[in-house]
């Protein structure tokens, strides 16, 4: 249940709404009835006009009742209507001019009027000329009402509340509705009406055609179907076109840069690439490049060459992808997986070396993660009976390359000397024999 208050002039009218039921109590003392059977001539009104009603006398007042057929079309339904269609409404409700000779008077008011499918008005509450409001309706009164409906109808600005009470000579926001205010009189606004309907309808001929709700239903079907097939087509394009085809792209200009031994462009172009969604073929390739860039003697780099083929272990190649990417924690669990002490080394020795180096960590937690990785790392070694020198295998050898090239000087040089000492022995013991 909901209530509706319909204001006009000094008119107030309360409805209580139940479901199709709009309920009114007017007060008699707000009539002129003298006898209620006056009160039949608004029960007698033709349907074609006037929704039906029924009148009770509770003793003070009257109760009215109005019966609102669900499929009738009210004020908030009109805005869906087209424009032509809007045009035949005003023509229709034109009409009602013909009911101002009756006894029975009435209001042009958006929420007093409802229009079936052929858009053919029908009044809510009515009234009886000298014996229950509206007392009178001339004329000059329903042109002005209906100037203001039209105005409404199209009206994005003013209501038509508003346009009743003083806003009806400020419109211009159309040209049909400057035409509609400066209408001199009824007949004048009816002809502009039908003048208007005529010329829509010749538009809306050319330019609309009118089907069967079957076959509109149907179109209507095809065009949803065809837009879902596009869309399930268009998916898989969108696919190929913005992310497969630069992805195939990068992955053979990945393996022309490693043909041209170009290790460092192998690199760059893969960079960003999820690398365990690459091929095997472009893990070989990515992996061979970080380890052939990676800082280690030439023979710990053949040492691992020889272990990278394309029959390696995906979770070996990941392991020196991560390496090369800097990305040790990843590297670290490939390595733990792959349960090989001498890779878990090398990556406890490369996250020392990115502790050290990290400038977001305070000296103390510097050192606290240094001791803690080297803890696990002397670990390691003892655990696996790993000797300092098979330790280093995959460190940067710069400085033990120099010391063994120190060593072998030194050997040579020690070498020379025994031999020289030999050869002078040699030469003393050929002196003795040659005096005996």
């Amino acid at each position: 249940m909901k209530e509706k208050i319909i204001e006009f002039h000094s008119l107030s009218l309360p409805f209580t709404i139940t479901e199709n039921t709009w309920e009114l109590r007017l007060a008699k003392s707000q009539t002129h009835v003298k006898d209620s059977r006056q009160t039949r001539l608004l029960t007698a009104t033709t349907k074609d006009r006037f929704v039906p009603l029924e009148v009770n006398d509770e003793g003070d007042a009257f109760a009215f009742s109005f019966f609102i057929d669900p499929n009738r079309k009210q004020w908030k339904d009109l805005g869906k209507l087209h424009r032509h269609e809007k045009l035949r409404l005003l023509c229709n409700l034109s009409q009602l001019r013909k009911d101002l000779q009756s006894r029975i008077t009435f209001f042009l008011h958006p929420d007093n009027l409802i229009f079936d499918d052929n858009l053919c008005p029908q009044i809510i509450y009515r009234g009886i000329k000298h014996v229950i409001p509206p007392f009178e309706m001339d004329e000059t009164d329903f042109f002005k009402q209906l100037k203001c409906y039209c105005i409404a109808l199209f009206s994005e600005k003013y209501s038509f509340d508003q346009l009743y009470n003083g806003a009806l000579e400020q419109v211009d926001e159309t040209e049909f509705q400057k035409r509609v205010r400066h209408s001199e009189d009824l007949d004048q606004l009816i002809d502009l009406l039908y003048e208007s309907y005529r010329s829509e309808q010749d538009k809306t001929e050319k330019t609309m055609q009118f089907v069967p709700t079957k076959r509109f239903r149907l179109f209507k079907r095809f065009a949803i179907s065809f837009m879902i097939v596009s869309i399930l087509f268009g998916i898989p394009l969108v696919y190929l076109g913005l992310i497969n085809l630069p992805y195939q792209k990068s992955l053979l200009d990945a393996h022309k840069e490693y043909l041209d031994t170009n290790y460092n462009g192998v690199i760059a172009t893969l960079d960003g690439i999820d690398a365990d969604k690459v091929p095997k073929a472009t893990k070989y390739i990515l992996a061979s490049s970080y380890v052939s860039t990676e800082q280690l003697s030439e023979s710990d780099q053949n040492v691992i060459m020889n272990n990278i083929s394309l029959n390696s272990d995906d979770n070996y190649l990941l392991y020196w992808i991560y390496n090369g990417r800097g990305k040790f924690d990843d590297a670290m669990n490939k390595a733990k997986y792959l349960d090989d002490p001498r890779l878990i080394m090398y990556g406890l020795i490369k996250q020392i070396e990115k502790a050290k180096n990290n400038p977001d960590l305070s000296g103390e937690e510097r050192d606290k993660s240094v001791n803690s990785l080297q803890e696990e790392l002397r670990e390691y070694r003892e655990e696996y009976n790993l000797d300092t020198d098979s330790e280093n295998q995959f460190e940067t050898n710069t400085e033990d390359t120099e010391n063994t090239d120190e060593q072998k000087v030194t050997n040579q040089e020690e070498n020379n000397t025994n031999q020289s000492d030999t050869n002078s022995t040699n030469r003393s013991s050929d002196n003795e024999q040659s005096e005996e």
